[in-house]
């Protein structure tokens, strides 16, 4: 799997002179309707800046009628310190030359009607993407329901999916698709549904074409469950997520397992405990030659998991980067035993950085590992927002902010590179259409490989004609 819980960004499609885009927060789901709505769950005062400068960025957001997505994982990615870009303003004005690596990435394509509608009235936020043999499969949500579209030409055209089973867990409001993985029996999609009592959202497919929703995992019926990613091993299917222990606003991680598209179980999460108002989390997944291997946070701490099998997961130690406030994992690729575990670290003050945990030996030890920024000037921060295995090395996407703006950073360890060396990441700044084109706010939000192509879904902010959801493909650069 790819992508974690993060990023997903939403779109709603202007009408008239006054429209509503807006970044979204790198937890990513999308508007809930005021029926839907519930009070977020209490939380101690402050204690830190970064706590501050979150809470402060939400209020901006609602203010400007930037819609927000289910409540339970925003908030529960704020409190880990999570990067909410919200800046005014174009990219594309450093002024620096491209390197030719930067180059060689070409611009990204708005989505088109497929996915907005024929007239550009769906609201779409892209949360995940994934392939296998030439089919693609992206998915999040439209107009607050969750979404599918597919692709059998590798990422040139596209359909939207069909959505069988409960009619409830498929209506514009009910939900969103937060991870998507392909495995032996086919296709899984997981996210979470409003429907009824709420909780985990399964929905899958043997061959792309024909989908199921249903709420698919026992004994799970809570809106406190929250499915944020899904991976397919030899071993059969996880989702992983979290779960409110109903203690006071704390949640804990948790997981469940199936052999093949049914029969999901929950799965027991060693050390899933968390006093007060603590927050613990499962973000991202993957599988290993060992079984699979988690991240996520735990408290202001990253975090990570292994299981052999889905059925049973064990907390790994991680040293974490030093000298910093809060930190969280978010996305994890394996290619071999080799894994990386990428996502954003806080200073005290709110200033952030992009950090990966990485390891040799399929999970069993870590090394933590400073991501480069790239020379195109000064910035107030950079956020991971996507992360996939590539011809095996390692391709990132995240977004930089500069006093012109934000642009999508590019992070590539090549090949045949020791990812515990601690080097060989390179970071670039591509331009161009979605990148970081003039006047608009960009990012690339969730990344898969078919073959020898990159494939991402992302957003574009700008001129009411140059936005809305996007498609990037590129050749794997190294």
């Amino acid at each position: 799997m790819d992508r974690g819980e993060v990023p997903g960004y939403e779109f709603e499609v202007p009408r008239g002179p006054r429209h509503g885009y807006g970044p979204r927060h790198a937890a990513g789901h999308d508007y809930v309707p005021p029926q839907y709505r519930r009070p977020p769950p209490p939380m101690p005062a402050p204690k830190s800046p970064v706590r501050t400068a979150s809470s402060g960025v939400l209020a901006v957001m609602r203010k400007r009628n930037w819609l927000l997505g289910l409540a339970a994982p925003i908030l529960a990615a704020v409190v880990v310190g999570v990067a909410v870009v919200v800046v005014a303003g174009g990219g594309g004005g450093s002024g620096v030359a491209p390197s030719a690596l930067a180059a060689g990435f070409p611009p990204a394509r708005l989505a088109g009607p497929v996915f907005t509608g024929a007239n550009a009235t769906s609201r779409v936020i892209l949360d995940a993407v994934g392939a296998s043999a030439g089919t693609e499969v992206a998915a999040g949500a439209a107009n607050g329901g969750p979404a599918l579209w597919v692709s059998a030409d590798g990422g040139s055209s596209w359909t939207r999916a069909a959505l069988g089973g409960r009619a409830s867990l498929s209506r514009s409001g009910s939900g969103e698709i937060a991870g998507v993985a392909h495995g032996r029996a086919g296709w899984v999609a997981a996210g979470t549904t409003l429907a009824a009592a709420g909780g985990p959202l399964v929905v899958s497919s043997p061959d792309a074409r024909t989908w199921t929703a249903t709420g698919g995992i026992a004994g799970q019926a809570a809106r406190s469950v929250v499915g944020a990613a899904v991976a397919a091993g030899p071993a059969g299917y996880v989702i992983v997520g979290h779960q409110s222990t109903g203690r006071g606003g704390a949640t804990v991680a948790a997981a469940w397992y199936a052999p093949s598209l049914s029969g999901w179980r929950s799965a027991a999460v060693t050390g899933a405990v968390v006093t007060g108002q603590g927050q613990q989390m499962m973000s991202a997944v993957t599988a290993t030659t060992g079984g699979f291997a988690a991240v996520g946070s735990a408290g202001t701490s990253a975090a990570a998991w292994l299981s052999a099998d889905g059925r049973s997961w064990r907390p790994v130690s991680l040293a974490g980067p030093p000298g910093v406030a809060r930190a969280a994992l978010q996305y994890i690729a394996a290619n071999g035993a080799s894994l990386v575990a990428a996502g954003t670290e806080f200073t005290t003050s709110g200033a952030s950085s992009p950090f990966a945990e990485v390891s040799a030996d399929a999970g069993a030890t870590w090394t933590t590992v400073q991501l480069p920024v790239p020379d195109i000037g000064p910035g107030t921060g950079t956020t991971v927002t996507a992360l996939t295995a590539a011809a095996g090395g390692f391709t990132a996407t995240g977004t930089y902010v500069t006093k012109a703006g934000p642009e999508v950073v590019v992070w590539t360890l090549p090949p045949g590179t020791s990812v515990t060396a601690g080097t060989g990441w390179t970071a670039v700044a591509p331009q161009g259409r979605g990148l970081a084109s003039a006047n608009t706010e960009n990012a690339i939000t969730a990344l898969t490989v078919d073959g020898a192509t990159l494939t991402g879904v992302g957003f574009t902010i700008g001129p009411p004609a140059a936005s809305g959801p996007t498609l990037w493909q590129s050749p794997i650069r190294y």
